[in-house]
């Protein structure tokens, strides 16, 4: 037989599990799982806190049991940005990550460093840099639609790939008189 019974978190320094007092029973719970939403081949992770109020199910001696979740109670109320629709996730340091499928729009606000470590990040549409960017390795890219030389705009101001001098001599507006149209070469400069 088993029952369903509220209780407070008193340790959660075990990955994937809590143990939790029951003050109506006056008792302390021996390691007890934590539900996750998948844990064979993919994983979950999340720590409970210690204090925090949860649902358990329980055997009716207490020996074993599950931690179904954490549940609010009037001391420990919903985050006030929750809303219809949005999924969102905020730390006790500030950081928050949220969707808002109404609005269609991600947002993360990260107290500290985001790293993402990926073979290849592809970007469809445009993206602002607000702040600094650097950036190790080498750049390319292409004029656009229309072709031409690659730009970068910062700041208003559109600068194009740099021009390769010989001297005083352009690569980009060079040309060679007396030449024929045709498949032939021109011969090296002397």
């Amino acid at each position: 037989m088993t029952t369903l019974k509220f209780g407070i978190v008193s340790d959660a320094s075990k990955a994937g599990y809590a143990k939790v007092y029951f003050a109506e029973d006056d008792i302390v719970t021996d390691w007890w799982p934590v539900i996750r939403a998948t844990s064979l081949k993919d994983k979950t992770s999340y720590p409970l806190n210690v204090n925090e109020h949860v649902a358990c199910v329980a055997a009716y001696n207490l020996e074993e049991g599950v931690v179904l979740g954490a549940i609010h109670n009037d001391l420990d109320t919903p985050d006030t940005g929750a809303a219809p629709g949005k999924f969102r996730k905020v730390f006790e340091d500030g950081t928050v990550l949220e969707y808002d499928k109404t609005a269609h729009k991600f947002t993360g606000s990260i107290n500290g460093t985001a790293e993402i470590t990926a073979t290849e990040i592809t970007i469809i549409g445009n993206l602002t840099v607000a702040g600094n960017l650097a950036f190790s390795g080498s750049f390319s890219g292409g004029g656009g639609s229309g072709g031409g030389s690659p730009k970068l705009t910062f700041d208003g101001t559109t600068l194009t790939a740099p021009d390769v001098m010989a001297g005083a001599v352009s690569l980009r507006t060079h040309t060679h008189g007396g030449v024929q149209p045709g498949a032939g070469s021109t011969g090296p400069a002397i």
